[in-house]
């Protein structure tokens, strides 16, 4: 519990920092007082009149580069939540909104807030703000690739170049890091589509199957909203192309260490090549970042061994902040002495990175030593404040507090985001290396151990949160506990902020033997995945959660893999990709893992149920009503005597479409009714108030297959109020727009267009690309007046 409070405190507290630096901290100020007041309006007060002058104090030891009142501003309130938090328990969810809230509301990338030091480069801002402004004129789109050596800081200048022209920049932001994952990958631009389309607001209905077809989605969207997009680590001109926008007014912005070969085929774009600081700008940042009382010539000799390299000279400078007698003296020497340097880099011989990598690690304390190694025998990805105290379970969480302020301070962990910190590819790729040389296979096992627990307790929690459903959950680590929409919704977005390291963390489960923990992550990333709609890192983690289950040898969980796998590509239903055929082959291997021995208990029925009901859902997507409707009574019958309320009105919901398809109207309107009654009895939640409009949606359209528009009316109306219960927009314009049509079909026009005019305003406000079918609707109305308006 204490890790988890000063992870909390600690995230509260960069929070109140990030907030501070952002035309947010109005907003942010109010929401900490009332924290800190506990609803008593003078102490409310006393907060915010505290918050104002730790911000002004803030902002003044920034504008000086006083990064050391910066950080005591940051550790000072980092206390005084953590003494909040031991005091008064109950504010720990109060605190967690906030810090939600502030994720989700701060303009990405966060890690734009803390650039502190910057020097030079103005010929290179001043070509790119040429090439942007020539672009304008021209009304075509910016794009540039920053090139340079690795640590000349093209990370860097990116962010600062879009921070200097934050308020004339498109609003929206798409980012994709394309570098190749542990295994030597390379990234999917098809993930990177889904994970666009979500963030473009694409109701997840309205996603195309196909990887052409998102990319032609994507493009689609940007045609009337400018945005820029940030591509990194480019390499390859093919992992480009489906990312690209084919309309003008957009800036797009790539880096990578040298141009790919024909990447010029697909785009015009400028060049830019980030070159080494010259002595002079070098000396300068090396003395902004250290603060160094020295005489600037004391320092030269230490700027010629680095070649101008900025990673290089922040790392020196970490060093040089503290004012230990003969540190200096070392350091010269030490780069100087060309034996001393351990060439562990292909880097450039007179750009010493490896020298000050080292310099940087051997000054550590032993705490900030073992962090530092414990984060390279990770895979390369976004670290949380709460992986960071999950990494020390055998030391106290305050010294892990510790060891992370000081691997910042040393500059060989940056921040990326309110609770998120980072290492440069090369300073991973050095902290590898040291695992390599000083821990032991036990020590590197220890810590992989912990990494991926840690993720998939955090997931699990999650997934708890986002679903009801039945897993297989030999670990006990889904109680039934109460759901929100609140906790479902900040659920999805933690497991998006970790998406990254999720991914990682079943691959890297896989490849160390931890096949349960493998498999259970992948179960606990069902929901999102299917929420989300990020079909492609569905498919390929479950693939590995596949090859886990079966080395566990537990029946049960490859039963429960090749479900989810079946789902996913039933889900997703590309033909390109063959998913028909492969859905098919997943879902009978489910059945077929679950049939064995006779040891028939829960999981077994539950499994078999759900895969024959998917198999029939197969079929209805297959336009075969028939057998759909055999299969979903052999889904019925595999329950038994199985209490599956849930599962049993879903299965009648289903049928209820077949016997549509049939021409069996009344049996469908008799399966409907059932799914209705059956949904009631679950209770009152907005799920479950959705689910009973669908039931209405669903029998709507059966009365209008069998030429009852008046009772499809009647089954529209109910519909209605049942979704605007459920709170989707999406549905709800849906029903609309059908209900539209039937008025039409009445006779009744005034109301037909009433309801167009409204669904076209939700699947708007949705983000669908329906809209145009309510307004084409609407163009044909008799009742518009001569201004457009509803008459």
């Amino acid at each position: 519990m204490e890790a988890e409070i000063l992870a909390l405190a600690g995230m509260g507290a960069s929070s109140l920092v990030t907030l501070a630096l952002q035309d947010l901290w109005g907003w942010g100020r109010r929401r900490f007082a009332t924290l800190l007041g506990r609803g008593a309006p003078a102490a409310e007060a006393a907060a915010e009149a505290e918050l104002e002058r730790s911000r002004r104090e803030l902002l003044d030891a920034r504008r000086a580069g006083d990064e050391d009142t910066a950080d005591a501003v940051e550790e000072a309130w980092a206390q005084r939540l953590q003494e909040l938090l031991v005091s008064h328990p109950d504010a720990g969810r109060r605190l967690r909104e906030v810090v939600a809230a502030t994720i989700e509301r701060s303009p990405a990338p966060v890690a734009l807030g803390h650039i502190l030091h910057y020097v030079n480069n103005v010929p290179v801002f001043q070509a790119m703000n040429d090439h942007w402004a020539r672009c304008t004129e021209a009304h075509a789109t910016t794009a540039m690739f920053l090139c340079g050596l690795p640590g000349v800081g093209k990370r860097t200048t990116l962010r600062r170049w879009l921070r200097s022209h934050r308020d004339d920049l498109p609003g929206e932001l798409l980012q994709a890091d394309l570098a190749r994952d542990e295994r030597g990958r390379p990234a999917d631009p098809v993930a990177v589509l889904e994970r666009w389309l979500a963030q473009l607001g694409v109701a997840r209905e309205d996603r195309p199957a196909d990887a052409d077809a998102k990319a032609a989605l994507v493009r689609q969207r940007l045609r009337t909203r400018p945005a820029v997009l940030v591509l990194e680590n480019v390499s390859r001109p093919a992992e480009v192309r489906p990312l690209l926008p084919d309309s003008a007014g957009h800036i797009v912005l790539m880096t990578g260490q040298r141009v790919p070969l024909g990447l010029d085929t697909l785009l015009d774009f400028e060049p830019v090549e980030i070159a080494p600081l010259k002595d002079e700008h070098a000396l300068e940042l090396l003395l902004k970042v250290s603060r160094s009382t020295e005489h600037p010539d004391r320092l030269r000799p230490i700027v010629r061994h680095l070649g101008g390299l900025p990673l290089a000279l922040r790392l020196v400078a970490g060093q040089l902040r503290t004012p230990v007698p003969g540190t200096l003296e070392d350091i010269t020497a030490r780069l100087a002495d060309r034996t001393t340097r351990w060439e562990l880099l292909a880097v450039d011989d007179t750009h010493d990175l490896p020298g000050a990598l080292d310099l940087a690690y051997e000054h550590l304390t032993a705490d900030a030593a073992r962090l530092y190694r414990r984060l390279g025998t990770l895979p390369r990805t976004a670290i949380h404040l709460d992986t960071v105290h999950a990494l020390a379970p055998d030391r106290e969480p305050a010294t892990a507090r510790r060891a992370l302020h000081e691997l910042l301070s040393a500059r060989l962990l940056e921040r990326d985001g309110v609770d998120t910190y980072r290492l440069h590819p090369l300073v991973h790729d050095h902290a590898a290396a040291r695992v390599e040389r000083e821990d032991t296979d036990a020590e590197r096992d220890a810590v992989t151990g912990w990494f991926v627990r840690h993720l998939r307790k955090t997931a699990e929690a999650a997934e708890a949160a986002l679903s009801s459903r039945w897993r297989h959950d030999p670990g006990h680590a889904y109680p039934d506990v109460a759901r929100t929409p609140e906790d479902g919704a900040r659920a999805e977005r933690e497991l998006d902020r970790r998406r990254d390291g999720l991914l990682a963390a079943v691959r890297l489960a896989h490849a160390t033997g931890r096949y349960e923990e493998a498999w259970r992550l992948c179960q606990a990333l069902w929901t999102f995945c299917l929420r989300t709609g990020s079909h492609t890192e569905w498919i390929e983690s479950h693939e590995t959660g596949l090859a886990a289950a079966r080395a566990d040898g537990d029946r049960l969980a490859v039963a429960r893999m090749h479900f989810q796998l079946g789902f996913a590509r039933l889900d997703r239903w590309s033909l390109a990709e063959d998913d028909p055929r492969r859905a098919r082959e997943h879902l009978d291997a489910a059945r077929e893992s679950v049939r064995g021995d006779g040891s028939r208990g829960e999981g077994e029925a539950r499994t078999e149920s759900s895969a024959l009901e998917a198999l029939g859902l197969l079929e209805l997507k297959l336009s075969r009503p028939q057998q759909a409707l055999g299969l979903l009574a052999e889904a019925e019958t595999a329950l038994g005597d199985l209490a599956h309320p849930r599962g049993r009105a879903l299965l009648a919901y289903h049928q209820g479409a077949a016997y549509t398809a049939l021409g069996r109207h009344d049996d469908a309107e008799r399966t409907l009714r059932e799914a209705r009654e059956r949904f009631r009895l679950l209770g009152d939640g907005p799920d479950i108030a959705l689910n009973i409009g669908k039931t209405w949606l669903r029998y709507a359209q059966d009365r209008l297959a069998c030429d009852r528009p008046e009772e499809a009316l009647r089954a529209l109306d109910e519909a209605a109020a049942a979704i605007g219960k459920g709170g989707s927009g999406y549905f709800l314009a849906v029903a609309r727009l059908l209900r539209g049509d039937v008025h039409r079909r009445l006779g009744d026009e005034r109301r037909a267009a009433a309801d167009w005019d409204a669904a076209g305003t939700l699947f708007e406000q949705a983000r669908s690309p329906r809209a145009e079918e309510a307004r084409r609707r609407l163009g044909t109305s008799p009742v518009r007046s001569a201004d457009g308006e509803l008459d």
